[in-house]
């Protein structure tokens, strides 16, 4: 399973679709989508039903033979993490991409894609999504990637995780 995760406008979305035609044996499920409620509270009610939502796609794509499921945009930390973990316990393998972003390119990101917001749900969302340093600090049960893509376009973004992935993606390809 490989998790991506980031603040809003990182391009977890994005980089999630994008990965899909590299994954072989693989599938997308982006929390994105399926978190789509009027009104939507970030309160704790909302997230676990967003991760048992995500979790039930995930075993299903699993249990028709796609053994490389790509998820995010669920979780905030690491104690989000592991309650999704306890939800899909057989999987063996979870590697982790945290997307970073420099707040200009963030703003800008967010104020340009296709998906519009207003400034005040930018506001509430800015109030639950600090960038979190519990996932890179305690990497008990996953591998590990971060990656600043503020400079770089998804195309690269997607090569870099290809590359440090071989395990899902192949040999590992010289830098």
């Amino acid at each position: 399973m490989l998790l991506v995760c980031g603040q809003e406008g990182s391009g977890k979305t994005t980089i999630i679709r994008a990965l899909l035609p590299h994954t072989p044996s693989g599938a997308r499920v982006d929390a994105e989508d399926l978190g789509q409620v009027n009104p939507c509270r970030f309160d704790d009610a909302f997230w676990r039903l967003l991760r048992s939502n995500v979790a039930v796609l995930v075993r299903n794509y699993w249990s028709a033979g796609f053994e490389n499921v790509i998820t995010g945009s669920f979780f905030r930390t690491r104690d989000d993490f592991l309650r999704f973990r306890e939800l899909v316990p057989e999987v063996e393998e979870v590697f982790m991409v945290q997307l970073l972003v420099d707040p200009d390119e963030r703003r800008h990101r967010r104020l340009t894609r296709a998906k519009r917001t207003t400034q005040e749900w930018r506001d509430k969302v800015d109030q639950f999504d600090a960038v979190d340093t519990t996932i890179a600090a305690d990497q008990d049960g996953y591998r590990y990637l971060a990656i600043d893509s503020t400079q770089m376009t998804p195309d690269q973004t997607v090569s870099v995780i290809v590359r440090e992935f071989p395990e899902i993606y192949g040999v590992r390809r010289p830098t």
